[in-house]
């Protein structure tokens, strides 16, 4: 466990030198939807049915407006402030491309998301650009979910959404993906799919559980996997990585499949945290890597 000095200050959490820890950095990476930028650089979100602004100074993060209790019992779980990113950083970049990732994304964590949120999220995110993910899922929440405050909603429960046909999904334009979180929706309510059970299962039951959902494919079950889950030997692939991966790595793959395979080899049983740096330095650098 990571030790940090943590102080109340006018209904703030402030969080002193908190290491390889950048919001940006985290809330970019492409492994959530609710978090936006404000103008003055500071992140909003909703998780957990909590709302949060978050800001970085400099030697601080402040969690605006948030108690002591909501910060031990949410959020110091969900950003993984636990964890030690620079001991696993270190052993990555024994790997000289991986050591160019991690110093570019050294601050990003992977998040501890609810589950089912993590999931619809990313059924949505099947052949979709992350402006119209996030524009989908913030009106799945309005039209769907509880009013915490004004223009602010909690994400739909499953329960919540019971019943739910393509037609009464209309409003949130989803295309194709309504009759995935209809599907979902269905075999989560029925028992079908064993929702309760898959944080005591092991990895590949627990997948295995997530394919039976239509429009869960092993890159969704895994994104699910890591970022709700945080079963961090799991290597999503999409299309992105596997050119990044291909290209870095020009003479081991010759399919995606063997790029999903072959990530735990290579990067060991925190090959889902290098995925995500992986992922964000490629992006940052326009796929010049």
């Amino acid at each position: 466990m990571i030790l940090l000095k943590i102080e109340f200050i006018n209904k703030n959490v402030v969080l002193y030198n908190p290491p390889d820890f950048d919001p940006e950095q985290t809330f970019m990476c492409g492994q959530c939807f609710r978090w936006d930028k404000l103008d003055d650089n500071s992140f909003f979100g909703v998780a957990h049915g909590k709302p949060l602004k978050i800001s970085s100074h400099g030697e601080k993060i402040i969690f605006h407006n948030c108690s002591l209790e909501d910060y031990y019992n949410i959020w110091e779980k969900y950003f993984d402030i636990g964890r030690d990113y620079y001991a696993i950083k270190k052993k990555l970049s024994s790997d000289p491309i991986m050591k160019k990732a991690t110093e570019k994304g050294s601050g990003i964590r992977i998040l501890k998301q609810d589950l089912w949120e993590t999931t619809i999220s990313f059924i949505i995110s099947a052949s979709n650009n992350i402006p119209r993910i996030k524009k989908i899922i913030t009106s799945l929440c309005e039209n769907f979910g509880d009013k915490i405050d004004d223009n602010i909603y909690s994400f739909p429960t499953c329960e919540r959404l019971q019943g739910i046909t393509v037609d009464q999904l209309a409003p949130i334009r989803a295309g194709f993906r309504a009759k995935y979180i209809v599907d979902a929706v269905s075999k989560v309510s029925s028992g079908e799919v064993d929702f309760s059970s898959l944080e005591q299962l092991d990895t590949p039951s627990a997948r295995k559980e997530l394919l039976k959902i239509n429009g869960i494919g092993n890159k969704v079950a895994d994104c699910i996997l890591l970022f709700a889950l945080g079963r961090t030997e799991v290597f999503p692939v999409d299309v992105w990585i596997n050119k990044t991966m291909c290209k870095l790595y020009p003479d081991r793959f010759m399919s995606l499949a063997d790029v999903r395979a072959a990530g735990p080899e290579i990067f060991g049983k925190h090959c889902g945290i290098a995925q995500q740096y992986l992922f964000y330095y490629a992006r940052e650098n326009g796929g010049n890597i």
